[in-house]
């Protein structure tokens, strides 16, 4: 049997039915389970999580769930990074599917001596933002699909994900501008902004590296945005590559994100009083582009 040669952390909170069908598409991975190990870190009481895990094991996929306080998900994915015990991170969130050969690919992208990060492209299932429970059509407000609905066939189910990858993959048609502007600036530039490159779930590099860095500020706490670009910064300035893997995707299963618009400011706030870099809010700004995001105020760099 193979020695694990990367380990998946999976940060979790508050999305259990979500991570069910994520830990299963890591169950379908062609690579084998062997080739990997699992960690999920749940944040804070993450209800239902011990449900997902279970189900997950029961699938054929060994899995090991740890537990951090309520700190966010720079601490979760500490967490996880440090138990892990593979020369190699492969970073998820625990709310999208990734593509068969994925695992496979980014052992075969990821080089210790060269300094690689690898990130893929990231898909939306917009449709599926209204409901809790993905699988079963349950709507976040407790209402269920109605039988007939033409969405009945295009609901996200266990089995699709380890047995009809295909009806996942046709789903996967709509990119955000977000995912557009990662994959341009890492394919044209401009170079003081290819921390971009780490985003997206499913970032994989040498732990060597991570820990170099520093691994994930924890000071962003449960603030969301910036947290994971901030390590990419981190990164760039030791001299990381950032590279996007052709053949390979994750599904995101959309979802509402409460204060997130807030949140997105205060994080990227946090990111530039750390650095103090003009680039953080050149992207900060094509981010934003013509969305409708409420006034960013200035930051205490900003206004010294």
């Amino acid at each position: 049997m193979p020695v694990p040669a990367i380990s998946v952390v999976v940060p979790t909170s508050g999305k259990p039915e979500r991570l069910v069908l994520a830990l299963h598409s890591l169950v379908a991975q062609s690579i084998g389970t062997s080739w990997f190990e699992t960690i999920v870190v749940a944040d804070g009481t993450a209800p239902g999580t011990d449900h997902a895990v279970a189900l997950a094991r029961a699938a054929g996929l060994p899995t090991r769930l740890l537990r951090t306080p309520a700190a966010g998900q720079a601490a979760a994915r500490n967490r996880g990074a440090a138990a892990a015990r593979t020369p190699n991170l492969l970073f998820m969130d625990d709310d999208v599917l990734l593509s068969p050969d994925y695992v496979a690919a980014m052992l075969g992208l990821i080089d210790d001596d060269a300094g690689l990060v690898a990130r893929a492209p990231v898909y939306v299932l917009r449709y599926l933002a209204p409901f809790r429970d993905p699988e079963r059509g349950i709507r976040f407000d407790g209402g269920r699909l109605q039988a007939g609905s033409g969405l009945g066939s295009r609901l996200v189910t266990r089995r699709m994900v380890r047995r009809d990858w295909p009806a996942v993959a046709r789903q996967c048609i709509h990119r955000n501008r977000f995912e557009r502007l990662v994959s341009q600036t890492l394919a044209e530039g401009p170079d003081d902004e290819r921390w971009l490159g780490y985003s997206g779930s499913g970032v994989a590099l040498p732990r060597r590296l991570f820990e170099e860095a520093g691994g994930y500020d924890e000071g962003f706490g449960l603030r969301w945005g910036a947290e994971a670009v901030e390590l990419g910064y981190r990164l760039m300035r030791l001299g990381a590559a950032f590279i996007e893997a052709d053949g390979i995707f994750s599904a995101h299963m959309d979802h509402p994100r409460e204060t997130a618009m807030a949140s997105f400011s205060e994080s990227f706030d946090y990111f530039f009083d750390r650095h103090g870099d003009p680039a953080i809010r050149r992207v900060e700004a094509k981010i934003r582009g013509g969305d409708r995001w409420p006034e960013r105020r200035a930051s205490a760099s900003e206004q010294a």
